[in-house]
């Protein structure tokens, strides 16, 4: 069978960690040094995410982030919160140090920063919308616009539990301090339950005050210091595009308060940030992982990758990574092909295992396969063949899919 030459885009390289620093109790901040040969693979856009390899008690391990550093800075920087279970960012938090080294895929991710050109009359403003450590991703889009976007705005509105597990903070006060005219924040704590919502009212507030999509009653009050920030930030009705990220159940609702006040999806964008489970339990083949995310997608279960689909209980199974070919049988213990394809190639790439990141993204070449969950694919790329193996089983008696037919 004739195959293609590896993809480089899911090639992993390592590369040595120039700085690890403190964020808050349970995150850090780390910085690579990208050797000059290989700066070419690791240019990016703001909202992009890296995959990151380790072997941790015996097994590779991998996990993506996403990237927090500026476009056009010499280092490229990740930030990453320890989580309950959490194997990966367990061990980074504790363990990593200067001049450790770590397999690091090129960057990858469709939640993107989109440049807009001002106008005569209005300059371009930019909206994030951040939960916890869905900050990273936005950290990246708001440097990038202050220092390249000459008159841009960028409005922040960033909820967490406490100003203590706030991430960069102190970077986030450094620049409404820098960029008085241009920056404005509004952080939101929530450990209190009754003010969980106060973000979505807040955000509701800033357009035209419609809050269809929220159940019951304005309860969560809104502060005085947060009602003085309303009055203070652009009109949010023109603004030019909306980045969400953070936990599926806020940026659903955020999506939601959106649309109702007539925001044009076009011009908003999603990224899941979970923890619904354990990095262990996906590990093992759960359909949720800790970790990061993906572009939000719909949910198309059942959604074929081949246009031929036969009875269920695929019997051979051939996986193509880098120009090479393993085959095993399917031993029909409702496992998704990634999970098997794993313990014949465990340098196959993935990372999240719930749908989202498109790290493991291939190519059914023959026969059919399925997706329990899709947040990643575009429907084109479903039509052309393309799965996340992290959620497909087959569906014919023979599927050859292809990691480097991408």
């Amino acid at each position: 069978m004739m195959t293609k030459a590896s993809n480089p885009e899911t090639q992993f390289h390592t590369l040595k960690l120039a700085n690890v620093n403190p964020l808050t109790d349970d995150s850090i901040m780390l910085t690579f040094d990208v050797p000059e040969h290989l700066k070419p693979h690791y240019q990016f856009v703001p909202g992009q995410y890296l995959t990151l390899r380790a072997r941790i008690d015996g097994k590779l391990v991998s996990r993506c982030y996403s990237i927090c550093s500026p476009q056009g800075e010499e280092h490229l920087s990740v930030a990453i919160r320890k989580i309950s279970d959490g194997q990966f960012s367990g061990y980074a938090v504790e363990n990593l140090a200067a001049n450790d080294e770590l397999e690091v895929m090129p960057p990858m991710g469709r939640f993107q920063l989109v440049p807009h050109a001002p106008k005569a009359d209005y300059a371009p403003c930019y909206v994030g919308v951040a939960g916890g450590s869905g900050i990273t991703p936005i950290m990246s889009m708001i440097n990038t616009v202050l220092k390249n976007e000459q008159d841009s705005k960028f409005v922040l509105f960033y909820a967490n539990r406490s100003p203590d597990t706030m991430m960069f903070r102190d970077k986030l006060e450094a620049l409404k301090a820098e960029y008085p005219e241009r920056f404005f924040l509004l952080p939101f704590f929530s450990e209190d339950p009754s003010q969980q919502l106060t973000i979505h009212f807040a955000i509701a507030d800033s357009l035209d005050g419609m809050i269809h999509s929220i159940d019951g009653t304005r309860s969560a009050k809104q502060t005085t210091e947060i009602r003085t920030l309303l009055s203070d930030i652009p009109d949010l009705t023109e603004a030019s595009h909306w980045y969400l990220c953070g936990p599926q159940g806020m940026t659903d609702m955020v999506q939601n308060i959106l649309l109702d006040n007539d925001v044009d999806e076009s011009r908003i964008q999603r990224e899941l940030f979970t923890a619904a489970v354990s990095e262990s339990s996906a590990a093992a083949g759960s359909s949720a992982a800790a970790g990061l995310k993906g572009a939000s997608k719909s949910k198309p279960e059942g959604t074929t990758a081949s246009a031929t689909s036969s009875s269920a209980g695929a019997t051979q199974i051939s996986v193509i990574h880098n120009g090479q070919s393993v085959d095993f049988d399917w031993d029909d213990s409702n496992e998704v092909i990634l999970n098997q394809a794993l313990k014949q190639n465990e340098d196959l790439p993935h990372a999240c295992q719930f749908g989202a990141c498109g790290t493991c993204k291939a190519k059914v070449i023959e026969g059919s396969a399925v997706m329990n969950e899709n947040m990643s694919l575009e429907a084109d790329e479903v039509e052309q063949g393309y799965i996340l193996t992290c959620q497909a089983v087959p569906t014919s008696e023979r599927v050859v899919i292809s990691y480097d037919d991408i």
